[in-house]
């Protein structure tokens, strides 16, 4: 199970960079920011395909069907950075759209056709918006950090990160609310089983909703405040705060899911 959920995750927190990347314009964060997270994608990437490839036959089944999806958005993910430079339009937003596509079957939809994950529709979205609320955090500190290397950026790119990501969090609360009453009274197993589930992960689940939701709600405040007085610096820390809060608890997310059979 920890290949699977570290096969996951890597391939959350890249599919997330890159499918946000153009929330800010190439013109507006320049060719070096979107390069930057095009090289960190592919490898990222990287990473996942070859623990897939090394891990073997646990990766059976639709997990292995992910892997080649992966691989085939990887291909396409390194021809849209190279073709920053190139800049032939059609070509660089072709290859975006085609890596974003395989990605999202590869992270989205085939790793749960597995038995014991349905209604798929919902575990779909989960894993969707655990990548996106990733890829949001991680881009929006990010983009603080440069400002450093480009002062004269204007503030909004960074207000638009940060307003998706506080939006991401406040609909992973939500959803994650949902989810509970709907495995509660709708699954065919009754609550009976639900119950004895959740009781069995009770210290996790704690853990994930604490520091994967509540501690981040905390933080919108002041990041949006911060953000709204132009302080990049200020904005940028509690912006990292706030990263690694959502990757412990987008990281305890995975494994609760795969545990349990329940999208958290």
């Amino acid at each position: 199970m920890i290949s699977r959920i570290a096969f996951l995750y890597i391939s959350y927190f890249a599919w997330g960079c890159l499918v946000l990347l153009p929330v800010v314009r190439l013109q507006e964060a320049g060719q070096g920011f979107y390069r930057f997270f095009g090289f960190a994608c592919v490898s990222l990437q990287t990473v996942a395909l070859g623990l897939s490839l090394y891990m073997g036959s646990s990766f059976s089944g639709n997990f292995q069907k992910s892997t080649w999806a992966l691989a085939f958005s990887l291909f396409f993910t390194l021809c849209f950075t190279i073709a920053l430079k190139i800049r032939v339009r059609w070509f660089l937003w072709g290859c975006f759209v085609l890596a974003v596509g395989a990605g999202l079957v590869s992270i989205g939809y085939l790793p749960w056709l597995e038995p014991g994950f349905n209604p798929l529709l919902f575990f779909a979205l989960n894993a969707v918006s655990s990548a996106l609320a990733l890829g949001a955090v991680t881009l929006a500190m990010m983009l603080g950090h440069w400002y450093l290397v480009t002062p004269k950026l204007s503030i909004e790119p960074l207000k638009r990160y940060s307003a998706l990501y506080i939006l991401l969090t406040v609909w992973t609360a939500l959803k994650l609310t949902f989810g509970f009453f709907y495995f509660t009274h709708s699954l065919e197993q009754g609550p009976n089983h639900f119950f004895e589930r959740i009781n069995q992960e009770s210290i996790f689940i704690l853990f994930r909703v604490s520091w994967g939701l509540l501690v981040p709600l905390g933080l919108s405040y002041w990041i949006w405040a911060t953000v709204k007085m132009k302080s990049t610096q200020s904005a940028t820390g509690i912006l990292y705060a706030a990263m690694v809060c959502t990757m412990m608890g987008e990281g305890m997310g995975i494994y609760l899911t795969l545990r349990t059979g329940i999208p958290f």
